[in-house]
């Protein structure tokens, strides 16, 4: 799969929808993942840097 600007412009949209919700919902936990965690794990098929998935993470909030 292709992993241009492009290509993740029009993918992060998509996922957001999908990853909102996990990001409020996991937030509170104690044990649960960070917010640029689950970014990675919903996008995990983009290779983001530590700062992409926690710009992204920030965003969804």
């Amino acid at each position: 799969m292709p992993t241009d600007a492009a290509r993740r412009a029009t993918l992060i949209p998509e996922y957001a929808r999908l990853t909102r919700r996990t990001i409020r919902d996991l937030r509170g936990r104690v044990d649960g993942p960070t917010p640029p965690e689950i970014v990675r794990r919903f996008l995990w098929f983009l290779p983001l840097s530590d700062d992409e998935a926690r710009a992204i993470a920030l965003r969804l909030r």
